[in-house]
Parts: structure tokens; sequence; C-alpha cells
């Protein structure tokens, strides 16, 4: 093999919380990490550079493409990205743009429900490889995705039925967050305390931190095993 197939493109939606649990996998695991953030105007690469992509979550929707720019890039970079049959996860926001790369709509809940912090996540059967038994992980978002044509659901949850789906098993999506560790968190939460809307109250903070803790465990062994399988897959059909 060569370099470039182990080499992964991570694109996030700002800077300074590279402290997440994919970052420290890859590094643990010997795979070479590129970033880019378009919403600091970085350019996309071209995806047959890398063995596998990420795409993050943020704070804007994959609905503003008449308002930024960066996200009407975004969605031509993923529509290439599928074109080339490039390995793709997309988290939150990441797999919202593929959905709607892919025909589906991005909208608000009905109820205008939203998740903001750990929710339970469940399997669609206990066969499942992506998820078999049920997962409490973060959430953070107020828009689903209704399932793409031609993809299959994986994950489930009470709220927003789509928790996870896939096109094939080296391109998939996931409405949560399994990348977020305490560290993130409290990236997030002092974000959070600038903004002037969504503001967390200081209980609610500290109650998703302790959720955090408690369910550190489980979030890490559960993304080792989806980080070990999604990569050699990757790197098989890189070879």
């Amino acid at each position: 093999m060569s370099s470039k197939d182990h080499r992964y493109l991570f694109i996030k939606h700002s800077p300074n919380w590279n402290v997440d649990r994919c970052t420290r996998w890859m590094h643990a695991h010997g795979k070479t990490v590129d970033w880019c953030y378009p919403v600091d105007e970085d350019p996309f690469p071209d995806p047959d550079a890398y063995a596998g992509i990420v795409v993050f979550g943020g704070a804007n929707s994959a609905n503003d493409c008449g308002e930024h720019d960066w996200v009407r890039r975004e969605l031509h970079f993923v529509e290439e990205c599928l074109a080339k049959d490039t390995a793709f996860f997309g988290i939150c926001l990441g797999a919202q743009i593929m959905a709607r790369v892919l025909g589906a709509s991005v909208s608000p809940h009905k109820q205008e429900l939203k998740e903001i912090g750990f929710c339970k996540v469940d399997p669609v059967s206990d066969t499942e490889p992506f998820l078999s038994s049920p997962l409490t992980v973060m959430q953070w978002h107020s828009e689903g995705f209704e399932l793409p044509a031609g993809t299959r659901r994986i994950a489930t949850g009470d709220a927003f039925p789509n928790q996870g789906y896939m096109l094939n098993e080296r391109v998939l999506g996931v409405q949560f967050h399994p990348e977020v560790n305490a560290e993130v968190l409290a990236i997030w939460h002092e974000r959070n305390k600038t903004r002037s809307a969504g503001v967390l109250t200081d209980a609610e903070r500290t109650a998703m931190m302790a959720d955090a803790h408690q369910h550190e465990e489980s979030i890490s062994q559960w993304l080792d095993g989806f980080m070990n399988r999604w990569t050699g897959l990757c790197e098989q059909s890189r070879s």
C-alpha cells in the first residue's frame, strides 16, 4: 500500500476541537489525517487522494445554500465523493448533507422537537453489524433527514427515527455524535455560552457532562469497533 492508502480527510466546520474520539483513534492506529475547514474558505481537495473522508457536524443547516457559499461547495464535494465511490462517513451535518445529495429532505421535526444531550439510539435488529444493541450517545440537532432512496436504515431513535443509514458498507451517515467525549463537550459548552440563542443552563451542562463520563466506555468501545471495520474496508478497497 502507498502512504495515501492510510490517509484520511476530516472536514470540520469549526477549528480547535481536535481532541475528539475519531481523531484520537486515527492517531492511535497510525493513520494520517488531513484537515479541511470549508467555513474558513479552505478548498476541498481531490477525494481520490484519500482512503476515506469524514464530515463532522456544525451549527449551520444543510439547507443554507442561499446564505453560505461553503454549503453549496460542500454539497458539490460530497456529490463528487459519491461519484468517485470514495469511502465516506457523515456525522450529523455531514450525514444531512449526504442525505440531501442523495435526494432526501432535511428539515426540523414536525413537533419542533430537538435532541440536545445524551439520548438512546437503537439498532434496527440485534444482528445489524453497525449497531447490535442500544447506545446512549451525544446528540445536538434540531433537524433530521429523511431516509434517502437506495439506502437502508442502520440505527433508529424515538424522536428522530432516522439515526443512521448506509448506502454501502463504506458510505454511511449518522445523526448522533460518537466523536464527542468529555473534552470536546467542554469546548462546545464554552462556545455555546457566547451565542445569543440556544444557551444551555449550568444545570444542563453539568448533567450533560456527567452523562459524558458515565457513557465514555460504551461509546469508545462502539467507536473502536466501527472505526476498525470502516478503515479496514477503506484500505482494502484502495489495495
